[in-house]
C-alpha cells in the first residue's frame, strides 16, 4: 500500500509538469495596449465644460483623436488621473459624451470628472469601435441646472483612448 501512495504521487507530480506552460507557448505573448492622446496643439489641454441653469451660456468642449492606426481593434476611451490631480468644479458637474452631430447626435458615455485625494483614479467610459477619427462632444448632464468642470488633459492624467489591447 505504501508502494502504492508513492507511486500515485509521483504520476500526479509528473501529469502536472507536463501541463505546465512553456515559455514559448503562443498563448502567453504578453500584450500590453497602445494609448492615442487627444488632438491639441501641445501640452496640457485645458478643458472647461460649464453651463447656467436651464442650459444658458452652454459651453461644451470637444475631444478628437486622430492618431489611431488603420487596422486598430478594441477601443476605449479611458479617464485617468493621479491620486490628488486638481480638477475644478461646481453645481451639476456630471458631463455627458456624445458622438456625432446635429440631428445624428447619440450620447455615447457619462463622465463624473474626480480625483482621489489618495489613490489613482481610472476608469472606461466606453468602447468603440476603431477609426482614423474618433471625435465626442462634451456637455454638462442636465437641461435645468447650472453647473461647471475644468481640468487640464496631459500626458499623465485625464483622457487617452487605449487600443489593441
Amino acid at each position: 500500500m505504501q508502494y502504492l501512495t508513492i507511486a500515485s504521487a509521483i504520476l500526479s507530480s509528473a501529469l502536472l509538469v507536463s501541463a505546465a506552460p512553456t515559455p514559448s507557448d503562443s498563448n502567453l505573448n504578453a500584450r500590453a495596449c497602445s494609448v492615442a492622446y487627444p488632438e491639441s496643439i501641445g501640452f496640457p489641454i485645458n478643458y472647461s465644460i460649464s453651463q447656467d441653469a436651464g442650459a444658458a451660456n452652454k459651453r461644451d468642449d470637444a475631444i478628437t483623436f486622430n492618431n489611431v492606426p488603420a487596422g486598430s481593434y478594441g477601443c476605449q476611451l479611458e479617464v485617468n488621473f493621479p491620486a490628488g490631480y486638481p480638477i475644478t468644479s461646481s453645481g451639476n458637474s456630471q458631463v455627458y459624451l456624445w458622438s456625432g452631430t446635429g440631428a445624428s447626435k447619440q450620447q455615447v458615455g457619462t463622465i463624473n470628472f474626480l480625483s482621489s485625494p489618495v489613490a489613482a483614479t481610472k476608469f472606461v467610459v466606453n468602447s468603440f469601435t476603431c477609426a482614423s477619427t474618433m471625435s465626442y462632444t462634451m456637455s454638462i448632464g442636465s437641461e435645468t441646472d447650472a453647473g461647471s468642470v475644468a481640468f487640464a488633459d496631459t500626458k499623465d492624467a485625464g483622457l487617452t483612448m487605449t487600443y489593441n489591447c
